[in-house]
């Protein structure tokens, strides 16, 4: 294979990872859902063996809370877009689940990496 074809190869294979780094927009979905979960898994631990007790309204509480967080999430997540991929880093909070917390994650191809979360 000759050099050019070998340029422009890397070429196409750059613009490809460039136009499949995700948006600020698809992160947020991607972090509000990821949240939630974590949340919800906050709520099933046995708080003192409280267990059922507590367990169905802390759930609910969060399902509840989750649409308001995403402007909270869009106003303490920081973007570094490197062209090629992103790098997202939010600190959340969910009251009602007693989480707090800072996740970390990459955007390419169109889908989030999180590579810190707790």
């Amino acid at each position: 294979m000759a050099r050019w074809q070998i340029a422009l190869l890397g070429i196409f294979a750059l613009g490809g990872l460039a136009a499949t780094n995700p948006d600020r927009a698809a992160y947020e979905t991607y972090a509000v859902e990821q949240i939630g979960n974590l949340a919800r898994d906050q709520c099933d631990r046995d708080p003192g063996g409280l267990g059922i007790l507590v367990q169905g309204p802390c759930r609910a509480a969060v399902s509840a809370y989750l649409p308001q967080l995403r402007p909270l999430l869009s106003a303490t997540t920081s973007r570094q877009n490197l062209f090629l991929f992103s790098i997202y880093r939010s600190d959340i909070s969910v009251p009602v689940a007693n989480f707090n917390t800072r996740i970390e994650s990459i955007g390419i191809f169109n889908r989030f990496f999180t590579y810190k979360a707790p």
